[in-house]
């Protein structure tokens, strides 16, 4: 028998451990990229968006969409660096609730995806980006210049993020 070339097995505690401390750091910046990306939106809770004092942009997506998983890259660079610049949610048009608020607010003739602002403090809406049907999505920051564009003269509020305009101004870009 070679017993020279038996090495001791590390306790059951030191072969798992890593494991499990990587399983739970997953598991903790899952959340952290869903808020990234907005604050999934339905019919049930869409109300807040509209009681509150802050510009909400709202992607309406679909997962099962090409155009919107190219677009999701962008939407995703958008929030991480102006997330707490403006208010952020989602849409997602492929569950019942998400379904619901996209027909209840009339924005799926713009399509999927596309990018909603709603600036106003009556509530109304309005498209900021929709896909062109060519499937070319913009980047990040030529986003941040169509969003931060169609406001120009938007104040910001004690929390940093801006605020909704007063006054009933543009339509549809």
């Amino acid at each position: 028998t070679r017993a020279s070339s038996c090495t001791p097995r590390p306790p059951m505690a030191r072969r798992w451990m890593p494991r499990a401390l990587v399983a739970l750091v997953a598991l903790l910046a899952l959340p952290l990229a869903v808020v990234a990306s907005g604050e999934p939106l339905h019919i049930g809770n869409f109300q807040r968006t509209l009681d509150a004092d802050e510009l909400w942009v709202v992607e309406i997506m679909s997962p099962m969409c090409g155009t919107c998983q190219s677009f999701a890259q962008t939407w995703q660079a958008f929030a991480t660096k102006h997330g707490r610049e403006v208010k952020l949610g989602q849409v997602n048009i492929d569950t019942d609730d998400g379904m619901e608020l996209a027909q209840d607010l009339d924005v799926l003739d713009a399509g999927v995806p596309s990018v909603w602002a709603f600036d106003k403090a009556n509530g109304e809406g309005r498209v900021l980006w929709k896909d062109d049907a060519k499937g070319d999505v913009p980047t990040a920051d030529a986003l941040a210049q169509i969003i931060f564009g169609a406001f120009p003269g938007a104040e910001r509020l004690a929390n940093g993020f801006l605020g909704k305009t007063k006054e009933a101004d543009a339509g549809e870009l």
